[in-house]
């Protein structure tokens, strides 16, 4: 018998059922939580990327030797072209990232993943470090008791990821990006061809005999706090990349009780449907273009500056850390990559 009943978790969904009814109103929709800040150069930064990928796999062809691909952690292929199955799951993605509000307190990690920072992006060229200003200084607002309106480089913090979850994959057929890192979230319940293999950081045995992670560890999984995708791409996940649906309804035999069992507010709102391969997940490839001019332009703000207090201190990593470690992980794959290319 079908009746009304109370269901708190349903807010997190809501706006699933604004989107389809604008779907073809609005070129883009940006659906984040509410303490997430997102600024325009975030949107036009997503735009730009997500129009390169676009064009890619528009030229990408069928099918390519070598795909599907090898995807042992320390033996997977790392750069080439890639077919357009591969690409049709590809999208930029975030990181959401806090503002240390009193360090004596609740601090950063203090115990580093075993890979030295290096800063120095070209060779006899000045240390580069991420920006904050995209993501973090609001003058003109105070998020809560304490925290620096113009927070520096070594402010920023990220609690739910680290060098260990990410690779990086060149892209040589990109006018917009060179190198990309990807992103952990998709995989489960994927088809074998449409995988993309990277330099994984733990390739040279970094962490010891560590696999790979798998992409659904939750102190890994680089929360967005949101989405966002333009109309082509809500469709193409609607009508063809997504286990059961994305827009509205949300029905048997995927979905329960209106895709409210077990379906949880980070299913909905915080993007693991999106990213993926979860019950109905999608299994998106988020990357991130990895220079740096644009790294900085993958983190949002989470203004409420609580899980900084929640969580462990050795959960909180400095962002600027992360670019350090990363580009001396990149350095390691254009090396290996020159050797790869020199030898054939």
């Amino acid at each position: 018998q079908n009746k009304i009943i109370e269901n708190t978790r349903t807010l997190a969904r809501q706006h699933r059922f604004v989107i389809k009814d604008k779907l073809y109103d609005y070129d883009i929709f940006v659906p984040f939580e509410d303490d997430m800040r997102v600024t325009g150069m975030h949107i036009q930064h997503y735009l730009k990327m997500s129009e390169e990928i676009d064009r890619l796999r528009r030229q990408a062809p069928q099918t390519l030797p070598g795909v599907p691909e090898n995807m042992d952690g320390r033996h997977m292929k790392f750069f080439g072209g890639m077919t357009e199955d591969q690409l049709k799951r590809v999208v930029p993605g975030f990181i959401r990232v806090e503002v240390l509000v009193n360090e004596t307190i609740d601090g950063a990690q203090t115990q580093l993943d075993p890979i030295p920072i290096d800063y120095q992006w070209e060779e006899d060229g000045p240390d580069q470090h991420i920006d904050p200003t995209i993501c973090c200084h609001v003058p003109n607002l105070h998020p809560n008791a304490g925290t620096p309106t113009l927070p520096k480089a070594s402010d920023v913090i990220i609690w739910e990821t680290s060098a260990k979850a990410l690779s990086f994959r060149h892209m040589p057929d990109s006018h917009v990006f060179d190198w990309i890192a990807l992103m952990p979230g998709p995989g489960k319940r994927m088809k074998k061809e449409e995988l993309i293999g990277g330099y994984w950081t733990g390739r040279n045995e970094e962490f010891g005999d560590m696999k790979k992670p798998s992409g659904g560890v939750p102190d890994l999984i680089a929360q967005q706090g949101g989405w966002m995708a333009t109309r082509d791409q809500i469709i193409r996940m609607d009508e063809d990349l997504c286990q059961g649906s994305f827009l509205p309804p949300f029905d048997e035999p995927l979905y329960y009780e209106d895709g409210q069992q077990s379906m949880n507010v980070e299913f909905w709102s915080g993007g693991y449907q999106y990213f993926t391969g979860v019950r109905g997940g999608c299994n998106m490839q988020r990357i991130i273009s990895f220079s740096p001019e644009d790294f900085s332009k993958h983190f949002i703000y989470h203004m409420a500056n609580n899980k900084q207090k929640q969580l462990a201190t050795e959960r909180m990593l400095r962002a600027d850390h992360l670019y350090g470690q990363l580009n001396t992980i990149l350095k390691k794959a254009k090396q290996d990559k020159l050797k790869t290319e020199t030898q054939k």
